[in-house]
């Protein structure tokens, strides 16, 4: 049973880091003019990839049963998912604590605009400091639990066992508040930003903004006026690009929603089971089938999650890109035209 689940994790783990490679070369490829290193949607990928790989990689050893007496490897290996898994996840929120203030100004005017959302300087503090107590407190009790487990020292093992899960609970913990909170504030303050512009009347309306540029006299009397004319125009179009473009915002909506219930119930589960195993995890593991089924749970049931997760993400991708030659807003059309009209001197 448990081979089985490593397999099944092993192909599940290759199909998600694909399809974040393929993501992530897609959006490098439409974004060229963004610094992808310090983006967090792209530094959220990087991570997954990462931790696609450490999966893949971890799946490899226990299937061939590399390295079987050299504990501290495993454990490393057995860690790296989990670290880059949660690091994707603060990177991730982060983004969204940097978004969440510009959304604040694109609401109606009756709605309470003040959000408690902390400055950039306590969120870059915040999210190095978890990171690296994370790194540290996790990966040093892994690497210390495989060297007590060579040792055959089971009580140093237990308790850095212990250390190792119960950080990763209060971690998951934290991100279940800030998924719970400011996630679902950005989903709303998105759809209602969204409703504030269809109530405006679409995107941009049509205007026109007329310059005179300078006024002139000709040798006749005649008096001339340079008219610089901008038209902004609204290409509002046919009720099929309305409707694309309507269907194209349900799906990023829906992307935001899928990806953040499914990341609230993933740290909720893994909360339950970190905190679990940190106290029980002899019982559990001595026992078959209790073993089988934290087995199957772990890596069956949370690939699956990433797996609904990336087709929400590709789907809506090729929504926006299917509609976006066809929804161009907004274009100027600069004119300029003379007028002349006659002109005389009354001379007294």
């Amino acid at each position: 049973m448990l081979p089985i689940a490593i397999f099944c994790n092993h192909v599940l783990c290759k199909s998600n880091n694909g399809s974040d490679i393929q993501t992530f070369s897609w959006r490098d490829f439409n974004q060229k003019a963004v610094d992808t290193s310090r983006t967090p949607l792209e530094g959220f990928l990087g991570f997954s990839m990462l931790c696609g790989i450490a999966r893949v990689v971890c799946s490899i050893t226990f299937i061939t049963d590399v390295l079987p007496t050299n504990y501290i490897y495993r454990e490393m290996i057995s860690d790296a998912q989990w670290i880059t898994a949660q690091l994707a996840a603060y990177t991730y929120l982060a983004g969204v604590f940097r978004t969440l203030p510009r959304m604040a100004f694109f609401q109606p005017s009756e709605n309470n605009t003040s959000i408690c959302v902390p400055t950039m300087s306590l969120i870059k503090s915040l999210f190095w400091t978890m990171s690296l107590t994370l790194i540290i407190v996790a990966h040093g009790s892994s690497i210390l639990s495989g060297y007590f487990r060579m040792k055959e020292n089971k009580f140093l093992l237990d308790v850095f066992t212990t250390t190792r899960l119960v950080a990763y609970g209060i971690s998951c913990i934290l991100l279940v508040i800030g998924y719970g909170i400011y996630g679902r504030l950005l989903i709303d303050l998105t759809i209602q930003s969204f409703d504030l512009v269809q109530g405006q009347g679409g995107i941009a309306e049509a205007c026109q903004e007329t310059h005179i540029t300078d006024v002139f006299r000709n040798e006749d009397g005649m008096e001339g006026r340079n008219i610089h004319r901008i038209y902004i125009l609204s290409r509002e179009g046919e009720k099929g690009e309305v409707e694309t473009r309507n269907d194209r915002f349900k799906y990023h909506i829906r992307k935001m929603k899928i990806f953040n219930y499914s990341a609230i119930m993933t740290f909720v589960f893994w909360s339950l089971t970190s905190f679990v195993l940190a106290f029980w995890h002899d019982t559990i593991w001595s026992t078959i089938v209790l073993s089988k089924i934290q087995a199957f749970l772990a890596n069956i049931n949370t690939n699956l999650i990433f797996l609904v997760v990336l087709i929400g993400i590709l789907q809506s991708e090729l929504i926006h890109h299917k509609g976006q030659n066809s929804l161009d807003v907004t274009k100027a059309v600069v004119s300029s035209e003379s007028s002349t009209f006659a002109y005389s001197e009354t001379i007294p």
